[in-house]
């Protein structure tokens, strides 16, 4: 578990985020859940909404190849 606060919004920011992770052995291979508690972050949440389907996917792309992902063109 790691705490998540957003410190480059030059807002005001929310209270702190928790991000819990969880890897359950499955025979040879692994899951991983992140589970990101927002409740009480609707400004952090905004800032995050697509940011853990980056991270995830890349950290996947690296996991099964050894080679980082190509970050995506900014919207």
């Amino acid at each position: 578990m790691v705490t998540w606060h957003i410190v480059y919004d030059p807002a005001p920011s929310d209270e702190q985020s928790r991000v819990i992770y969880e890897i359950d052995q499955r025979g040879q291979v692994c899951m991983l859940t992140v589970q990101h508690e927002l409740e009480h972050a609707p400004k952090t949440a905004k800032h995050v909404s697509q940011g853990w389907t980056i991270v995830l996917s890349g950290l996947k792309t690296l996991l099964e190849t050894g080679r980082s992902m190509p970050m995506p063109e900014p919207m």
